[in-house]
């Protein structure tokens, strides 16, 4: 996300952290990512505007690219009856998610595509937490 990766140019922990906690050899990074990534949608704020028609536009400009980028990365995948996983990692991010990629392009219904911060990822990956923190065939 912008204020993590251009701004404070922080790239590599965040995906050194979810290279240890998926399924090995499960980690995908998108196209463009890192400096070159696309906007979620909902930085400087976007993600909690709603009034007059800004989400109708959010929705479908602002979160355009960023659908076109998570879908170029599961390409050979996108039967939905394999599960796929996007970490939005900041609250912007996950409301752009929720809004703009899960409702708006209903990336779970079409696709099987979830999203979680990567805080939720690291809690469930957790060995000494008996159940899980998400429980993903739950509607979040």
């Amino acid at each position: 996300p912008c204020n993590m990766v251009r701004l404070m140019g922080i790239v590599s922990p965040q995906r050194n952290i979810l290279r240890h906690i998926v399924a090995p050899g499960q980690f995908r990074e998108m196209p463009n990512a890192g400096v070159k990534n696309y906007c979620c949608g909902g930085g400087s704020g976007f993600a909690i505007m709603n009034t007059s028609n800004f989400p109708e536009w959010r929705d479908s400009v602002a979160t355009r690219m960023k659908a076109r980028q998570i879908l170029e990365a599961f390409d050979d995948c996108l039967d939905p009856a394999i599960p796929k996983y996007y970490c939005a990692p900041c609250s912007n991010c996950k409301g752009a998610a929720r809004d703009g990629l899960m409702e708006h392009y209903g990336f779970k219904e079409k696709y099987n595509i979830m999203y979680s911060g990567l805080v939720e990822l690291m809690v469930n990956a957790m060995v000494d937490i008996p159940d899980p923190f998400i429980s993903w065939e739950d509607e979040f």
